[in-house]
Order: C-alpha cells, then sequence, then structure tokens
C-alpha cells in the first residue's frame, strides 16, 4: 500500500490503485449499490440557470456531495502530462479552511500516486485510506491521521482531461465510498459540466481582471497561432529579444511551465478575448 515513505505494496487480497481504475479489468470495482436515491446530479446542473457564479457552484458541489453520501467535495486543477507539475490546485470545495490548510501542509496535494493517476488516465478511480494512504499501518503518517480525523476515509476522482494543456478533477470523499456504476457514470458527467459552468462563472471576472498586458496578449495570440518568436517580431515590428521578454513576463504572472501552457491557460481564463 501507498504510505508516507513512497511504499506502494498493497496488503493480501487488497486490490492495487490500478485495479481500481475502471477499464482496467473491464468493470469498476465501486462496490454494492448505496440504498436511496443515487441520481439527480445532472438534474441539479439543468436546475441552476445561468449566469453562474461561484457561490451557487459550490453550493451545488456541496449538495451533490450529499445526496451521494459524501462529506468532502473539491474541484481541484491538474497538472497536465507536459509541464511537469506535481500538486494538485484547489479551485473550488465544501472543505473548512483547516481542512484544507492542513491537507496542503501535510503534503497531500502533492500525492504521487493522486496526481500520477489523474494526470495519466481519464478514467474515474475510488479508494480506499488504507490503500492509498497506509492509514492501517502499526504507525500512520500523520497525513493518514488528520484524514482519518476528518473522516475522509474513502471517495473517488473524476478526471477532467481538456483538449489543452489544462487537466482537472472532482473529487468527493466521506467515511465510504460505495457507488455503482451507474452513478460512477453519472458523476464523472457531472463532472465534465461542473468544470465548464466553472470556467463560464470565471471567464467574464478574469477578463475584467485580465492581469496580461495589451503586448503580452498579443503576443500570446500570434503564439497560440503557432508563430514562433522572430515572426511575431515580424508581425509586431518589435525584436525577437523583446518578443521573449513579453512572453517570458506573461509566462510569469500565469504560473505557467512554458509557452505553451500559457497560451492554453490565457485562452481558457478569457484573457486573449
Amino acid at each position: 500500500m501507498p504510505s508516507s515513505n513512497g511504499s506502494t505494496s498493497a496488503p493480501a487480497g487488497a486490490p492495487a490503485l490500478s485495479d481500481r481504475l475502471p477499464g482496467a479489468s473491464g468493470q469498476a470495482d465501486v462496490g454494492a449499490a448505496v440504498p436511496g436515491a443515487m441520481s439527480g446530479a445532472l438534474d441539479r446542473l439543468n436546475r441552476l440557470a445561468p449566469p453562474w457564479d461561484e457561490i451557487a457552484l459550490t453550493q451545488l458541489l456541496g449538495d451533490v456531495a450529499t445526496d451521494f453520501g459524501f462529506s468532502h467535495a473539491a474541484v481541484l486543477s491538474v497538472p497536465s502530462t507536459d509541464d511537469g507539475g506535481t500538486a494538485t490546485r484547489l479551485l473550488l470545495s465544501n472543505w473548512s479552511e483547516s481542512f484544507g490548510q492542513a491537507y496542503e501542509q501535510l503534503g497531500l496535494h502533492r500525492s504521487k500516486l493522486v496526481v500520477g493517476a489523474l494526470k495519466t488516465d481519464p478514467m474515474p478511480f475510488v479508494w480506499d485510506i488504507d490503500t492509498l494512504y497506509g492509514a492501517d499501518e502499526p504507525d500512520p503518517s500523520p497525513a493518514a491521521r488528520m484524514l482519518m480525523e476528518a473522516e475522509y476515509l474513502a471517495g473517488a476522482f473524476f478526471p477532467v482531461h481538456g483538449l489543452t494543456a489544462f487537466n482537472g478533477a472532482l473529487s468527493f470523499a466521506g467515511r465510504s465510498c460505495a457507488l455503482p456504476a451507474e452513478a460512477i457514470r453519472e458523476l464523472h458527467l457531472f463532472a465534465f459540466a461542473l468544470f465548464g459552468m466553472l470556467a463560464a462563472a470565471r471567464f467574464e471576472e478574469n477578463r475584467r481582471n485580465n492581469p496580461l498586458s495589451v503586448r503580452e496578449r498579443d503576443c500570446l495570440k500570434l503564439a497560440m497561432l503557432g508563430k514562433t518568436s522572430s515572426e511575431i517580431g515580424i508581425i509586431l515590428s518589435l525584436s525577437e529579444y523583446t518578443i521573449s521578454q513579453y512572453l517570458t513576463a506573461a509566462q510569469r504572472k500565469l504560473d505557467a511551465s512554458n509557452r505553451t501552457h500559457a497560451v492554453a491557460l490565457a485562452a481558457q481564463l478569457g484573457y486573449l478575448s
């Protein structure tokens, strides 16, 4: 089983993390169906009228988590496969401030197994605290103990892979995770829709609060069309060195790992419109 020291051996009889990925063996390890109403996430989406805002989306996220028997829900950004990132970033959640701070301070946002799985596989996976965090070891890590105290004991991740450099995931967790296959499918669809709604909610605000200068936007727009720094310089009547400086400044403002990542982020955030 994975633990704080990086070991990944599973206890006897326990499925490996990869075995929990739907499609790995043709069937998701999702446990028994949860009694009662286990649907309605998409209905809740449909009832939420635009224009959307983050307050309404946070409420929606919490309501759906409760519907499916979870206490913790979060929308995360995930480093893309080509940017070398190692940590998720919290975008939206029903987490308490203290839980969010502890989660980051204990390095759970950098879990190699979680980040690795979310970066490289588009399918949902379920987990439990023993298999993923080694909570059943004789001396559990501080991270495992914190999760146990918060009753963050089992859950599911629903990856969202965009056509640009953006990757994300919807995370649910609670005392248990027993989702039938139809619930897995519904929540994965819900994840894609929720990311789109969050992007729309942030789009206008981002455009109003655009941190990029006019020249930085011009350079990114041309880079998005596949132009090199030299070609952008010719178009804008500037030196190649100056273009590189603008692109580097834009990359720094966006906290992007490279030019391609900066273009993708700027486009997605509405900075180039």
